[in-house]
């Protein structure tokens, strides 16, 4: 059945990551899933809807390259839902209006944090199938990162997003624990989010429209904040 949307509405595009180390269920789904086709307003004396899309994706370097491209296509292209509950409404043609990418920080006791840039190179990690993120350049050790496709990229792109600016507006809410951040650790985190900046920037060069990425670190589960605390931050 077709997922209603209000033709006027904001479209918004929110993921999570799935199950990795000792996340059997990954809190940053936890915190983006239930807004999934929801709707929000915009503040102000002329409130506007914002239809909210949510999609899980796996903690695996192969699939951020295979999906992150897509979902800024014109149109975008998203993953068929595996049931009636994880329906998508019909992407907007010209493309999402923002999208926002939600993972979770393995040490607790930190804050939310903005994370302001992606990183090219540097993901010596493996991943949740215990694979390597492709080699760039053979040596030892070996860099590994962004290559085919991305050659043009530079090593380091920030988000578009005025952190600081929205910093102080969800501080401003009552959320004080959150910070911006410069390194969002070299990891499947750091490597969606300089994914889908570049993507951005490349839809940029043949679309009259870009979509705008921000990506944020949320603590795990009641460390230090509970469930619905992040949830109201992605919200916002």
């Amino acid at each position: 059945m077709p997922v209603p949307v209000d033709p006027s509405a904001l479209r918004v595009l929110v993921t999570g990551y799935g199950p990795f180390r000792t996340f059997k269920v990954n809190p940053s789904w936890l915190a983006v899933k239930p807004l999934h086709n929801t709707t929000a307003y915009t503040s102000g004396p002329a409130p506007r809807p914002v239809h909210i899309t949510s999609l899980e994706v796996p903690t695996l370097y192969d699939a951020v390259l295979s999906l992150v491209p897509g979902l800024h296509a014109r149109p975008p292209v998203v993953p068929a839902p595996r049931g009636p509950a994880s329906a998508v409404a019909p992407p907007p043609a010209d493309g999402y209006d923002f999208i926002l990418h939600v993972g979770v920080m393995s040490r607790a006791g930190n804050p939310i944090r903005l994370e302001q840039l992606g990183h090219k190179y540097g993901y010596d990690q493996d991943d949740a199938d215990g694979k390597f993120c492709p080699v760039v350049h053979k040596g030892d050790p070996p860099v590994r990162g962004f290559g085919n496709g991305y050659e043009d990229s530079p090593e380091e792109l920030l988000t578009p997003i005025d952190c600081p600016a929205l910093l102080e507006h969800i501080k401003s809410t009552g959320q004080e624990h959150i910070a911006l951040s410069l390194d969002a650790g070299r990891y499947l985190c750091d490597f969606i989010n300089y994914c889908s900046l570049a993507e951005s920037e490349r839809t940029a060069t043949h679309a009259k429209k870009s979509t705008p990425v921000l990506f944020i670190h949320i603590p795990p589960v009641n460390e230090p904040l509970s469930t619905k605390e992040p949830i109201s931050s992605v919200n916002q």
